[in-house]
C-alpha cells in the first residue's frame, strides 16, 4: 500500500473526528479504495467508522492481472495498451457506462437515439485510451494494487468497523467469491449481492448507493442507530423505481382501491377523509402474506405526500434474518419506506414526531391467516392507546 496515500486519508479520518466525535464517518471505497478503506479502519479501531465496500480488491492474488504482471513488466514501458481486458479493467464496461445518460422520461426512439450516440462516445473513449494508456502506467497500478490488497488482507482481524460490502461481478458472487469470505472475516459486516450487475457497480445507470445503506439500516447519526429518528423519507428516484419498476407487478395484481371516512360519515374514495397532519395510527387487518402493505405505502406517497411507517415484526430486521438472504431485495425496501420494528418505545418515539403509523395486530399468523387468538382485543387495545394521541380518528381500506 503507497504509505502516502494511506496517510492522506488517515489524517483525513481523524480530521473529521475531531470536528465531530460523536457522528459516525461514513468511508466508501470501490476495489483499491476498498483495500484501502479497511487499512485506515485497522489503524482506527476507536473511531466510529462505518465502511462501504463495493467489490473490494482484496482477492488480486487470485486474479489473472496477478498472473500476467510478471509478463507485463518486461514489456516496453512506452507500448500503449490495446487489450480489450485490460482497458475494461481500468475504465469500466462502455455500455454500462453509456446507459447511465438514459433518462426515464424518454420515449423508446429517443431513449435508442441517447444510448446509441452516449455508446460511440464511450468506445471512441476507450479506444483513445487504449492509445494514451502506456505499459508503465497499468504496471504501477497492478502494483499498487497487489501491494494494496496484501496489506489489507493482513489487517483484517484488526477491524472493529460496521461493514456494509457490496458485491457484484462473476468473480466476487457466491460460491467461490471474494465476498463470502470477507463476510466471515470481518467481526461486524452485512453483505448484498448484485447479481444482474457488472464491476463497476457505482458506473450502474439506475444503481443508488444511498438505497442500499437506508435498506440494510446503516444509515445513522450518533453512535447507536435509531430506526424512528435516523430515518430518510424516500426519495423521487426510488419511489419511481419501486412504483414503475420492480413492485409494479405486483400493484398491478392487487389493484387497490384507497377508501376514506369524512367527519360527516360519508365514504369517499381516496384519501380526502385522513387529517394532513398526524400522530394518527391505523389498525389493519392482513390480506394473504400482507401483500397490500407496499400499496397502502404508495398510496399515502401518491396522495398525502407522507411515508406511512409500518410497525413490522422485529425478525424482519434481525441479523440472522438478514444474512440468510444477502441480496438487496423486497424486504430491504420495508426499511427504505421507513418500517420499523414493533415495540412500545418505537411506537411511543413516532406518536412524539408526529407520524402516520400502521399497526397490524396479530403478527405472523395473522398474516397466514391462521387463527387468531385475542384479535379483537388487540385491536381495542391499540385503538384506545391511538386515541391519546389524536382526536381525529380516521380509517382507510384498502381493497385488493
Amino acid at each position: 500500500m503507497h504509505t502516502g496515500l494511506l496517510q492522506v486519508v488517515d489524517e483525513l479520518i481523524k480530521y473529521e473526528h475531531a470536528l465531530s466525535p460523536k457522528r459516525p464517518i461514513f468511508v466508501i471505497g470501490d476495489s483499491l479504495g476498498g483495500c484501502l478503506a479497511i487499512s485506515v479502519a485497522a489503524r482506527n479501531p476507536k473511531t466510529d467508522l462505518v465502511l462501504i465496500l463495493i467489490n473490494p480488491a482484496t482477492s488480486f492474488m487470485k486474479t489473472p492481472l496477478q498472473t500476467i504482471l510478471p509478463l507485463l513488466e518486461l514489456m516496453p514501458s512506452n507500448l500503449s495498451v490495446a487489450h480489450p481486458h485490460l482497458l475494461r479493467y481500468l475504465i469500466g464496461e462502455p455500455l454500462r457506462m453509456a446507459m447511465v445518460s438514459i433518462q426515464n422520461d424518454l420515449s423508446l426512439q429517443e431513449a435508442l437515439q441517447k444510448l446509441w450516440d452516449s455508446l460511440n462516445c464511450k468506445l471512441n473513449l476507450t479506444s483513445q485510451s487504449g492509445d494514451i494508456l502506456q505499459m508503465d502506467n497499468v504496471v504501477w497500478k497492478l502494483k499498487l494494487l497487489k501491494s494494496g490488497a496484501a496489506y489489507a488482507n493482513s489487517c483484517l482481524h484488526a477491524v472493529q468497523a460496521e461493514v456494509l460490502l457490496l458485491a457484484s461481478g462473476n468473480e466476487n458472487l457466491p460460491p467461490t467469491g471474494e465476498a463470502d469470505r470477507l463476510f466471515k472475516t470481518l467481526k461486524n459486516c452485512k453483505v448484498r449481492y448484485f447479481r444482474n450487475r457488472g464491476h463497476s457497480l457505482l458506473m450502474e445507470y439506475d444503481f443508488n448507493l444511498l438505497t442500499v445503506i437506508k435498506g440494510v439500516n446503516l444509515y445513522r447519526r450518533g453512535r447507536k442507530q435509531d430506526v424512528v429518528i435516523d430515518f430518510l423519507p424516500p426519495t423521487l428516484s426510488e419511489f419511481k423505481k419501486t412504483s414503475g419498476e420492480d413492485l409494479k407487478p405486483l400493484h398491478q395484481l392487487l389493484s387497490r382501491v384507497m377508501l376514506s371516512t369524512l367527519e360527516t360519515g360519508k365514504i369517499v374514495r381516496g384519501l380526502a377523509g385522513v387529517p394532513d397532519k398526524g400522530p394518527i395510527l391505523f389498525v389493519g387487518y392482513h390480506q394473504l402474506l400482507a401483500l397490500e402493505k407496499t400499496s397502502i405505502v404508495e398510496g399515502f406517497l401518491e396522495e398525502k405526500k407522507v411515508a406511512i411507517r409500518i410497525l413490522g415484526n422485529p425478525l424482519l430486521f434481525s441479523e440472522h434474518f438478514g444474512t440468510l438472504r444477502q441480496e438487496f431485495s423486497l424486504f430491504d425496501y420495508f426499511s427504505v419506506y421507513g418500517a420499523v420494528p414493533i415495540s412500545p418505545i418505537n411506537m411511543y418515539k413516532l406518536f412524539q414526531g408526529n407520524e402516520f403509523v400502521v399497526l397490524y395486530p396479530g403478527g405472523v399468523r395473522e398474516v397466514l391467516h391462521r387463527k387468531v387468538l385475542l384479535k379483537y382485543k388487540i385491536s381495542y387495545c391499540a385503538y384506545q392507546l391511538s386515541s391519546e394521541y389524536t382526536s381525529s380518528t380516521s380509517y382507510v381500506n384498502c381493497a385488493g
